[in-house]
């Protein structure tokens, strides 16, 4: 996690402060005057008024740096620094006023009850912010999930200066013990899920972005640590190495601060932050059109599905997404009901080697199913699924838990970034490749190369192979 995202409540810190300001101004002239729009509309003084009010905010604001330890503040340090730095604001307003004469313009009565409603307001907005990052967005599954690696004397200690730090991106989901085996048991509430010997299955089997390793200076354990960077890195997690430990042959990446750990952070590609937001509204632009479509499609494509098959519309199943995370998948229906029922004794007839399964005209495919494929209309539901954040428009395919629980751990790093909808191996002949590794190959150079330039080239090109329906079986 990049000094970027780490910085962006400090912006809606000042998006929530701006409105908080808003509200209190329209309030204020309300209980001034009795209304709203006819003061407003009957004279500019009070919109060039907010306007000022709302630039000397900003200034106070990035000068005062109220947006530092936020979220380590308790209910009282947190309304003192908002009475403090609306006391500033109202000290600088009156001197701007005194400077321009305007003083006898403006009613008294007005400013002290927005500066009143001001403090009441931004006060309680702040504190819900912090409980949706901190209660909410923490425990939800858009947080930054790690597992601390240390040992079992330090493990505590870790524990501790980390939820000191109150961070509000972060969340210890397991610890790894090295020099002992605690799997099962908890320390200071957070399950040890894995000893030396086994970190690295556990870590390919769960959801993890990033692994916290923190390991005494003389690194008196049987671990050695480039193939242990090495092998995280391989599976596209984020390794954090705090820097009292030493003697590393490895190259770091980047230095940074961690919960009040200095860490050397290595990753088998570290994303530009202002390119995943880019590539997220592009997701959610494109998740809405494609809803839309997906409506409309439903009324012409539901009928014939359910006259062909008894059975829903729609196929549900549950998917493996970034890093891990679960999620159900939606389709249009194109099988039979007993579709993976009947998956086991066509198993001979794979034409994929390795994880994944395709055949050539699959008896489990009904006739509109077969028509769905070709022209790729099954997959207009997970747009719903894009909207919601589990795919995106471009990524790598999503594996069923079935396969996911064969991956080797160099596997898993193709689930470094969001599954999409389309992909570099589906835009280069998917009807081709037999082979997963060919697969996999494909998927770890979209990672290695991603940019959204990239992730517009690849749709421009899913849009032509869609609509001449060449590439889908």
């Amino acid at each position: 996690m990049d000094m970027m995202k780490k910085d962006l409540p400090n912006k809606y810190v000042l998006v929530i402060d701006v409105g908080s300001l808003l509200t209190s101004f329209l309030l204020s002239t309300w209980i001034r005057y009795g209304g709203i729009t006819t003061k407003w509309f009957n004279t500019d003084v009070y919109g060039v008024a907010l306007a000022i009010v709302l630039s000397l905010y900003v200034a106070i604001y990035y000068m005062y740096n109220t947006y530092s330890k936020l979220f380590k503040r308790g209910f009282l340090e947190e309304l003192i620094v908002v009475v403090k730095i609306n006391i500033m604001l109202a000290v600088t307003l009156t001197s701007v006023m005194f400077v321009f004469q305007e003083g006898a313009t403006y009613s008294r009565l007005f400013f002290i009850c927005f500066i009143l409603l001001n403090i009441g307001i931004s006060y309680v907005a702040r504190q819900y912010f912090k409980v949706l990052l901190l209660a909410v967005h923490k425990k939800s599954d858009s947080s930054y999930k790690i597992m601390v690696i240390t040992t079992s004397d330090q493990a505590s200690k870790v524990l501790s200066r980390i939820r000191s730090e109150n961070e509000w991106e972060y969340h210890i989901t397991y610890l790894t013990i090295l020099d002992q085996d605690m799997v099962g048991q908890k320390i200071d509430g957070v399950e040890v899920k894995a000893s030396i010997t086994d970190m690295f299955e556990i870590a390919r089997q769960e959801v993890i972005d990033g692994v916290f390793l923190h390991i005494p200076n003389d690194n008196s354990l049987d671990l050695d640590l480039d193939e242990t960077i090495l092998e995280y890195e391989n599976m596209g997690i984020t390794v954090n190495l705090s820097i009292n430990t030493f003697g590393l042959k490895l190259r770091e990446k980047v230095v940074r601060e961690m919960s009040g750990y200095h860490v050397l952070t290595f990753s088998s590609q570290l994303f530009n932050t202002k390119m995943l937001h880019l590539k997220r509204i592009m997701d959610i632009i494109g998740g809405l059109l494609g809803c839309i479509l997906m409506v409309i499609l439903t009324i012409f494509i539901a009928p014939a599905i359910l006259i062909e098959s008894r059975g829903p519309v729609f196929f549900s199943q549950t998917r493996i997404g970034k890093n891990g995370r679960r999620f159900r998948i939606y389709k249009f229906r194109s099988m039979y009901m007993d579709a993976e029922a009947r998956k086991a004794s066509l198993m001979e007839k794979n034409e994929m080697s390795g994880f994944m399964f395709k055949m050539k005209d699959d008896p489990r495919i009904t006739k509109v199913g077969k028509f769905l494929r070709k022209t790729s209309l099954d997959e207009f539901p997970q747009f719903i699924n894009v909207l919601k954040g589990d795919m995106s428009l471009v990524g790598t395919r999503p594996p069923t838990e079935s396969e996911f629980l064969h991956y080797e751990g160099r596997h898993k790093r193709r689930l470094a970034l969001k599954c999409g909808l389309t992909g570099l191996w589906q835009v280069s002949g998917r009807s081709d490749i037999t082979d997963f590794e060919d697969v996999v190959l494909m998927d770890l150079e979209y990672i290695d190369n991603w940019s959204v330039r990239m992730d517009l080239k690849i749709l421009i090109k899913t849009v032509g192979i869609v609509f001449f329906g060449r590439g889908a079986k």
